[in-house]
């Protein structure tokens, strides 16, 4: 796998960059991963939307970026008219690969390169297969989730990764198991590391270690399966017989399962089981004392870095590109195995630790500054693609 890049570029590079996905982090990514690479000189961008997404509506904010609306399907997924919805807009994947085509030949890109995977990258597919130009990938995971597994949505991301010429991925353990399910080239897989989430009002200072309230624990994002909040709320329950008080607060949108019934008769727990604004994360983020990552499962987490970026410690169990995004000692805490007991020992000690909990929040925002800044990223990720440039197209795989 590269991870340092040093190749002239001849002239200036036009990328055409694409998310389709409607709503979530994926928005939130592009933008910043837009900004960085626009920032660059030598660098032309033009950018795709759904219509009426998020990143749509953030890039008609911004107003500074050239972009294509995509029309994909109306409604929330949430509920059965939009999910019905969905699935009918599935029969129009053929006119939204005519849109495509026809913004590729309008801008006439050096390369093309999807920032985040959607199910209507299909669309795209066969135009991307029959371009001259490179297709580069942004592969946040290798495999859908567990609880996040249906057979299109793993067969489209096996045909987008066979049919790209090379892959952005975030940690060394997508990278592996790209090139072990996928039989993926190592040295057309790139990594960089996943820049920081700010939100609006985020507090850029040191923590202070408060010992005259409860210690405040954080779980933060989409609920599903792989996130782990079961075992979260083991750990919990194992704390509530220490001197120490906590509180849980649990912010986020999804099927709680049955974590619901394993809250009952537990303690100061605030449960948030709704879809987030930015303004509704700030806020949680700034009355945290710490985030938590129980998962069983992971590739890498948006959630850390946001949590990086407010200056909180992050604890995580010790699982997939969790291990290499949390520096255990540094930016967080690693718990010794998957285990709520385990968990819990992590968390007593962060929570009963005044010198190792401000020493953490200080190493979370110093990382959050530094290596997971954008326009640091944005010059690694440019000379990621004038490296793939210099490469012949790859076969597509059948």
């Amino acid at each position: 796998m590269n991870e340092f890049y040093k190749f002239q570029r001849p002239e200036a590079q036009r990328i055409f960059m694409w998310h389709w996905g409607k709503e979530g982090a994926g928005a939130k990514f592009t933008m910043a991963l837009g900004s960085a690479l626009s920032g660059l000189e030598g660098r032309a961008l033009h950018m795709s939307a759904a219509e009426k997404s998020d990143l749509a509506l953030d890039l008609q904010r911004e107003g500074s970026f050239a972009f294509t609306p995509v029309s994909i399907f109306s409604g929330d997924k949430q509920k059965l008219s939009g999910q019905i919805s969905a699935t009918l807009a599935l029969l129009k994947l053929p006119r939204i690969g005519f849109d495509f085509k026809k913004a590729l030949d309008q801008f006439q890109p050096d390369l093309a390169l999807c920032s985040f995977q959607s199910i209507w990258d299909l669309a795209a597919l066969p135009v991307l297969k029959r371009s001259s130009k490179p297709f580069v990938l942004f592969l946040h995971d290798a495999e859908p989730h567990p609880g996040d597994r249906y057979p299109l949505r793993a067969k489209a991301m096996e045909w987008q990764v066979n049919t790209s010429d090379a892959l952005i991925v975030m940690s060394d353990h997508v990278a592996e198991a790209a090139h072990s399910l996928y039989r993926y080239p190592r040295e057309r897989i790139f990594k960089i590391p996943h820049g920081r989430f700010d939100f609006i009002g985020t507090e850029y200072h040191v923590r202070i270690f408060s010992e005259t309230r409860p210690f405040r624990l954080l779980f933060l994002g989409r609920i599903t399966e792989y996130k782990g909040l079961p075992l979260l709320l083991e750990a919990y329950r194992a704390l509530m017989t220490s001197p120490r008080a906590f509180t849980l607060t649990i912010a986020g949108s999804g099927d709680l399962g049955m974590a619901r019934g394993m809250m009952e008769n537990l303690p100061n727990i605030e449960l948030i089981n709704e879809w987030l604004s930015d303004e509704e994360i700030t806020h949680y983020l700034k009355n945290a004392d710490a985030v938590v990552l129980p998962y069983i499962e992971a590739s890498q987490s948006g959630v850390a870095a946001a949590a990086f970026s407010a200056g909180l410690p992050v604890i995580a169990t010790p699982i997939g590109g969790l291990k290499e995004q949390i520096e255990d000692g540094v930016t967080g805490l690693i718990a010794k195995e998957v285990s709520a007991d385990a968990l819990a020992d992590s968390l007593y000690e962060l929570a009963t630790t005044p010198a190792l909990y401000e020493a953490l929040s200080n190493g979370a925002l110093t990382h959050a500054s530094t290596a997971l800044d954008w326009k640091n990223i944005g010059v690694t990720l440019a000379s990621a693609l004038d490296h793939i440039m210099t490469l012949p197209k790859r076969q597509a795989v059948p």
